[in-house]
């Protein structure tokens, strides 16, 4: 089983290395481009490593391979920035890093954890709706490209009862 943990300060190079992947092989399912984070400083990474809970999946070789985070919205979470690396895929990281999300959102006495899922991402949306998700039907423009659209979906939590 691959190692998963949350990243801290100290982490800020493997942060921006798996953020930067990310963003790269999968651009049109962020709100973020490549070239604009590449251009941050190292204070605003590390701004960010701060304010959320980021999550990074390892492999044998401790390579980054899996990220996730998550923040405190309202009386929830939200989860975002969710990607496995292609030659990680199918082995159930997916689901190991949502189950972080949930554990922290649960820890933090959340309601529930809400998630952005593209229309398209057909696999990313059979993963979140296996894990309890549910459609809410809303529906808005992709921030990178309005042709696209991305559906709010939640699955409620229960403080202190992580599964």
């Amino acid at each position: 089983m691959l190692p998963v943990r949350r990243l801290t300060a100290q982490d800020l190079d493997v942060f921006r290395e798996i953020r930067l992947r990310a963003l790269t092989d999968t651009p049109e399912n962020y709100g973020s481009v490549a070239e604009a984070e590449r251009a941050q400083s190292d204070e605003e990474w590390l701004a960010r490593l701060d304010e959320d809970a980021w999550f990074v999946a390892f492999d044998d070789e401790s390579r980054p391979v899996g990220l996730v985070a998550g923040r405190v919205r309202d009386d929830g979470w939200i989860l975002y920035s969710m990607w496995v690396a292609p030659e990680a895929r199918g082995q159930g990281l997916g689901e190991r890093l949502v189950r972080e999300i949930r554990s922290a959102a649960e820890e933090g006495g959340a309601r529930e954890v809400w998630l952005h899922v593209a229309e398209d991402n057909d696999r990313a949306r059979r993963l979140y709706l296996r894990l309890g998700f549910v459609s809410t039907g809303e529906l808005e423009p992709m921030p990178n490209d309005i042709t696209r659209r991305r559906e709010r979906l939640y699955l409620p939590v229960t403080a202190g009862s992580s599964k």
